[in-house]
């Protein structure tokens, strides 16, 4: 037995969906190949990766890494096929022709997505369609692939994100609709209250994207973003919940795709603060042109005022943002909010800021 080399393609062939193949009669070979180790049996050679145990239970192919590349998955599972002159059993060309083709469409859209798998930002996924997928895979592929195959692999294949959340490789390859929901709700983020008439001129004076307002209604209503009039009369400081980043620990690693980002921030404690009027655990509203750069005076100890340099430095703080090239006059609006919603400004905010 010998270790698969980086030219080898490394795939898992534990995916039962896929192809009608892969059934008990397969599921026998395999065991009795890896547990007998009985090649001449079949008149095959393998190379797989001996120095890991074999589990079937993994149906995440690769990763994404923090710097954009792909890292294939539990290689205890990856075995490539060797082919003799003669084969026994006839489907394991199938078998390889599958990780073959999974492999090749893998890479093709680590290339189309290449921003996305980068920025781990999901304003930057691009719209793919099969006709892109089959012209870059030609050019660096020079091989065959078709439509079929393509939506196969795409709703039977797995990946885990930079946040290790598990997608089907279809995420990759988002519809239209989802794609304008992203960019209504950025569009929302520097005017909450606007009319589906004002979002569709957004869309296409920032995206150029012209769509009717029936269709912006439509939309709004599969992805539960509420209408103005729910807007406007749920305006207080929880409404907008919605339009900020998932809360992350106020360290170093997670500030890389805030670099020049324009946003409204809010540092939130793990403790609750008690207000005038109810509960929060936030405990300070900001905003700023550059968000990366400002939460690293945070970390560095350079706050704005002695008390907030002592309060991050003595507890465990996280962060969450609207990027927004609107961030003062949504900074204004939040804070108004805060104070309607909490009756006083968050804890760390000038009016506290020397309690």
């Amino acid at each position: 037995m010998t270790l698969l080399t980086k030219n080898d393609y490394l795939l898992n062939i534990f995916n039962y969906k896929l192809y009608k193949y892969i059934n008990k009669t397969y599921i026998r070979f395999i065991d009795d190949l890896i547990e007998e180790n009985d090649l001449k049996k079949f008149n095959i050679k393998t190379s797989f990766l001996d120095n890991y145990r074999r589990s079937r239970f993994y149906n995440e192919v690769f990763l994404i890494t923090s710097s954009g590349n792909i890292e294939f998955l539990h290689k205890q599972n990856l075995i490539k096929f060797v082919y003799c002159d003669k084969c026994e059993i006839n489907s394991l060309l199938n078998i390889n022709i599958k990780n073959q083709k999974t492999y090749e469409l893998i890479k093709v859209l680590e290339i189309l997505q290449k921003k996305f798998f980068i920025t781990n930002n999901i304003s930057d996924i691009k719209y793919i369609q099969h006709s892109d997928i089959l012209n870059m895979h030609k050019k660096v592929f020079n091989t065959f692939l078709s439509k079929p195959i393509i939506s196969l692999i795409l709703n039977n294949t797995a990946y885990r994100d930079r946040d290790n959340n598990i997608h089907k490789l279809s995420y990759l390859t988002p519809k239209k609709y989802f794609l304008n929901y992203i960019r209504i709700k950025r569009i929302l983020s520097k005017y909450p209250l606007a009319t589906d008439e004002l979002i569709k001129k957004e869309l296409k004076t920032e995206f150029d994207i012209d769509i009717s307002t029936v269709q912006v209604f439509k939309i709004r209503k599969k992805y539960f973003i509420p209408s103005r009039t729910q807007r406007v009369h749920e305006n207080n400081y929880e409404s907008f919940e919605y339009y900020f980043s998932r809360p992350k620990l106020l360290i170093n690693e997670n500030l890389l795709k805030y670099k020049n980002s324009e946003a409204v921030y809010e540092l939130i404690s793990t403790s609750k603060i008690n207000y005038t009027y109810k509960e929060s655990y936030t405990v300070y509203i900001g905003s700023t042109k550059n968000l990366y750069k400002r939460l690293n005076e945070y970390i560095n100890s350079k706050g704005h005022t002695p008390k907030l340099r002592a309060y991050i430095k003595s507890n465990l703080i996280y962060f969450r943002a609207v990027e927004t090239k609107n961030y003062k006059g949504l900074e204004t609006t939040l804070l108004n909010k805060f104070i309607d919603s909490f009756g006083e400004l968050p804890l760390l905010n000038s009016n506290n800021s020397k309690k």
